[in-house]
């Protein structure tokens, strides 16, 4: 369970000021304990990028007990000495957790997870035979010795995932270590990026590349080892790929890109991804300008050459069109040095659109690896909306995650400060999931701060939640009565109230859970409010929570770009160029079907540019051969694609995902299993497809009500436990795959 402690400890690490080096929290690892710098090493044998050393962790042994065998010259140890170590996992992990079945199956990022990874499962060891344990981890392995001799830059690769909870310190638990002299002397990477817990891995760290040149470059004794300790008791780390490569000469990363928010106060508040207009270009108090953004990178010279002259260089495109490009005054970053690199002038967006602001990483020196030089931000500016998180969802939250939490009443909130008055219309927010048992119902409701007190100031009706809601965006009109719906300048948090019935809690439950957005920086703006107290926390996870304004002005319509890459198609010979075409039919024309889409170019994306799509609506649509429904894309009544308009729409498409008919589709589920079962509630359900494809899991009793459903794009291998605290009785589970349905009767007891 998070404490106070934790959200203060987050707050902190997201409101942290860069100066002019960055010492802390960066993709690349940050070494904790230095050694003596080795100059370059003569008659280097290799090139950058060129590996000098690999494992794929392929260690499967069927004549050992286990399953596998620790290769020679490999250490694993368990300092706490419970039997706890590192392990090689070569299948699904299985634990249970609170009288819960949960698994940890290969991770998809891992390229070689088929023949076997590491793990440090620390939750499954504190689960054994159904008993809770509270052991730490304080585990590490080890690699042997490696031959860095020859080569004068030194970087070490590999690709993880990790989860960690609870924890009020964060940072150091995971840990690379390196030595060359046999471990009389370590240098320390800090592999957990600062990254908070009770959260996935996010993509920016899930493959490390860390340069250790100016410890192991010229020496034939190089050893790696990874460290899981500092008190944490929960969830895993997993590691696959570890390479040890020949580093570049020339070879700047764009670690992090920011775009900062003026907010009137003289100082910036982070990501904006929507505003209005008419809330921005206000003269700050006491400096600055409302709604102008401020752009800054972190950039680290990888390269074992200085970076002569490097600068930031920025491009804004509105609505495709660029607008602006400019440059950070430059500077010379020494070998593995960082440094923030800041936009002279903030930008000020003056009219409505779809702003992309491009970052890149520039020196004098013709860079070696580019695609780690370059990123994109984008936001848009428009007449209603004010969202500060994007419209992607990688996960959901509401208040049962901390102290005083999960009661019926209590809401997830997001604070918006306006700068002019204005009239507000409706409240939008995405929702996530519920738990029907606890019946839920929801209300939207604008919290204002009058005098430095909170006040539920104006409200939607109250909506009883059900399965039509979740995984949606939800938008609710507030109830007016002439007044309070007109807003004056200040600050208020648009919420949603979750309010759930639990015969086992006093004060009932949430019942629901609202969207959450890892991806966009935040800093303050993110509340709760329980109900024990109505006490609002700030720095908690990001709600996807915004409002709506009465205002006019901008776009109604606006064209899309529709591509659609059929080259597997073309391949199966399912379309035939030149002779079949290809065409888009949606919500947008009646689903009455488009002109041919065109393939100028012949490399098989064909395109159309369709006008008067509406804008900050969702459409739906899918693509059809030869115009006909039985060769369209998801033939057998599978999902449409779904796309929210915005002002610049680029949709990159692959026909039906990339399946063809070349594999039996009367037999693409090729395995489907359900445990426990019988159950007394929860259970997991394991699928495993012939061919990546789309999944419906449904849920339903035996009268014949949905009382579960979950979209899977595009898998393979799909595990998932369903939790919905089920009454006892006779439940049907269904999977389909778009080309057949399978059935599992499930019993609750």
């Amino acid at each position: 369970m998070k404490r106070f402690t934790l959200f203060f400890v987050f707050m902190c690490a997201m409101a942290v000021t860069f100066g002019q080096v960055l010492p802390t929290a960066k993709p690349t690892p940050i070494k904790i304990d230095d050694q003596t710098t080795q100059g370059p090493v003569q008659g280097s044998i290799k090139g950058g990028g060129d590996v000098i050393w690999q494992t794929t962790f392929n260690w499967a042994d069927a004549t050992n007990p286990q399953g596998w065998t620790l290769p020679a010259g490999w250490s694993i140890k368990d300092e706490s000495d419970m039997g706890n170590p590192w392990t090689w996992l070569g299948d699904t992990l299985k634990w249970v957790v609170n009288g819960s079945n949960r698994t940890l199956n290969p991770p998809s990022i891992f390229a070689s997870k088929a023949d076997g990874f590491l793990a440090l499962p620390i939750q499954s060891y504190n689960q054994r035979d159904g008993i809770a344990t509270t052991v730490a981890a304080n585990s590490w392995f080890q690699t042997p010795k490696i031959d860095c001799s020859k080569v004068s830059s030194v970087v070490v690769k590999f690709t993880q995932i990790f989860n960690l909870c609870c924890l009020s310190a964060n940072v150091g638990n995971l840990q690379m270590l390196a030595t060359v002299d046999g471990g009389v002397h370590w240098a320390t990477y800090d592999v957990q990026y600062n990254w908070g817990a009770n959260n996935a891995t996010p993509t920016r760290f899930q493959n490390p590349e860390i340069n250790i040149s100016d410890v192991a470059a010229g020496s034939p004794n190089l050893q790696l080892r990874f460290y899981f300790h500092n008190g944490n008791q929960w969830y895993y780390w997993c590691i696959d790929d570890l390479k040890v490569v020949e580093g570049y000469g020339d070879d700047l990363v764009l670690e992090d890109q920011w775009l900062d928010f003026d907010g009137g106060f003289g100082s910036t508040i982070d990501q904006m991804n929507y505003w209005p207009l008419s809330q921005m270009g206000m003269a700050g108090n006491p400096t600055g300008t409302v709604g102008a953004n401020s752009m800054k990178g972190a950039i680290l010279n990888r390269g074992y050459n200085d970076g002569e002259n490097a600068r930031l260089a920025v491009t804004i495109q509105k609505n495709g069109t660029e607008i602006l490009s400019t440059a950070s005054p430059a500077s010379t970053i020494f070998t593995l040095d960082r440094d923030t690199a800041n936009i002279t002038d903030p930008f000020l967006a003056t009219d409505y659109g779809d702003y992309l602001v491009t970052y890149k990483a520039v020196s004098d020196a013709k860079e070696e690896v580019p695609i780690n030089n370059s990123a994109t931000l984008r936001f848009t500016i428009n007449d209603t909306l004010a969202h500060r998180a994007d419209f992607s969802a990688e996960t959901s939250v509401n208040t049962g995650g901390w102290v005083n939490g999960n009661n019926s009443g209590d809401m997830m909130a997001v604070s918006y400060d306006l700068y002019a008055p204005a009239e507000i219309n409706s409240l939008t927010a995405y929702i996530w999931g519920w738990t029907p048992s606890q019946t839920p119902q929801f209300q939207f409701v604008l919290v204002k701060e009058v005098d430095g007190v909170n006040e539920e100031w104006i409200t939607s009706e109250v909506i009883d939640m059900d399965s039509s809601y979740m995984r949606s965006w939800v938008t609710l009109p507030v109830i007016k009565d002439g007044e309070t719906e007109f807003l004056q300048p200040g600050n208020y948090s648009a919420c949603v109230k979750m309010m759930g019935v639990d015969p086992a809690r006093v004060n009932g439950s949430c019942g629901m859970s609202v969207g959450r957005d890892l991806s966009t920086k935040f800093s303050g703006c993110a509340q709760f409010y329980a109900t024990t107290g109505w006490t609002g926390l700030a720095g908690a996870p990001l709600p996807m929570i915004g409002f709506n304004i009465a205002a006019t002005g901008g776009p109604t319509q606006a064209p899309a770009t529709f591509n659609v890459d059929m080259t597997k198609h073309i391949a199966s010979g399912e379309f035939k160029p030149g002779t079949d075409f290809v065409d888009v039919a949606g919500s947008f024309n009646n689903w009455s079907g488009s002109a041919h889409l065109t393939d100028p170019e012949a490399d098989g994306i064909y395109t159309i540019i369709l006008a008067g799509m509406p804008v900050n609506k969702v459409i739906e649509y899918k693509y059809r051969i030869n115009g006909s429904w039985d060769t369209s894309e998801y033939p057998s009544g599978g999902a449409n694609r779904k796309y929210t308009v915005r002002y610049w729409n680029v949709l990159n498409d692959i026909y039906n995902s990339g399946k063809t008919t070349g594999v039996d589709p009367t037999n693409l589920v090729a395995s489907f299993s359900v445990y426990p079962n019988p159950t007394t509630g929860a259970f997991s359900v394991e699928i495993t497809n012939t061919v990546a494809s789309d999944l419906v899991i449904t849920l339903t009793n035996i009268q014949g009500q949905v009382i579960y459903k979950n979209n899977v794009p595009d898998v393979l291998n799909h595990q998932e436990t369903i939790d919905n605290k089920l009454a006892k009785g006779l439940y049907f589970l269904s999977v389909n795959n778009g080309h057949e349905v399978k059935v599992q009767k499930v019993i609750v007891q």
